[in-house]
C-alpha cells in the first residue's frame, strides 16, 4: 500500500472554520458588554430619578422645610435630606413659597375661607462615581384658614 500525497485542503478548510467561529465568538462577546452597559446605565439614571423624588418627597415633609420657605418670602431654601447615610449618592433640594391662592375645589366668587399656601420643591440626585443624575421639580399646597386683612 502507498500512501497518497495530501495536499491540505482539509486543513485549510478546518482553519477557515475555526477562524470564522472566532469572530463570532468575539463579536457575540462585544454584544453582551454593549447590552450589559446599557442595563447598568438604565439602573442607574432609574436610581438617580427615584433619589431625586425621594428628595423632593422629603423636603415637602418636613414643615419646618415649608415655614422656612414661607417666611424667606419667596427665596428658595436649602433643605435637609438624607437617605440611609448614603455616600455614593449625593440629594439636594430646595423649597420655594411661590403665592396664595384659592384652594383646589373652592370657588372664586366667594370668600370661602380658606386659602392655599403653595410651594414649589426641587430635587437633585447624583451618583457618586458614575455619571448619572437626575433633577425633579413637585408642587405643593396646604390648606388652612385665610388671614384676616
Amino acid at each position: 500500500m502507498q500512501n497518497k500525497k495530501q495536499h491540505g485542503g482539509a486543513l485549510m478548510v478546518a482553519l477557515v472554520l475555526i477562524f470564522m467561529m472566532s469572530i463570532m465568538g468575539i463579536s457575540s462577546m462585544r454584544s453582551a458588554t454593549l447590552e450589559k452597559r446599557m442595563a447598568t446605565n438604565s439602573v442607574h439614571k432609574s436610581t438617580a430619578l427615584q433619589a431625586a423624588e425621594s428628595a423632593t418627597e422629603l423636603a415637602i415633609g418636613k414643615t419646618s422645610n415649608l415655614t422656612n420657605a414661607l417666611n424667606s418670602g419667596g427665596t428658595p431654601v436649602n433643605a435637609t435630606v438624607s437617605l440611609n447615610n448614603n455616600t455614593a449618592l449625593t440629594l439636594n433640594a430646595t423649597v420655594q413659597y411661590t403665592g396664595m391662592g384659592p384652594p383646589i375645589g373652592f370657588g372664586l366668587g366667594a370668600d370661602s375661607g380658606f386659602v392655599a399656601f403653595r410651594y414649589q420643591a426641587k430635587g437633585t440626585s447624583k451618583l457618586n462615581g458614575v455619571n448619572a443624575a437626575a433633577e425633579v421639580i413637585q408642587g405643593a399646597y396646604i390648606i388652612a384658614p385665610s388671614p384676616k386683612i
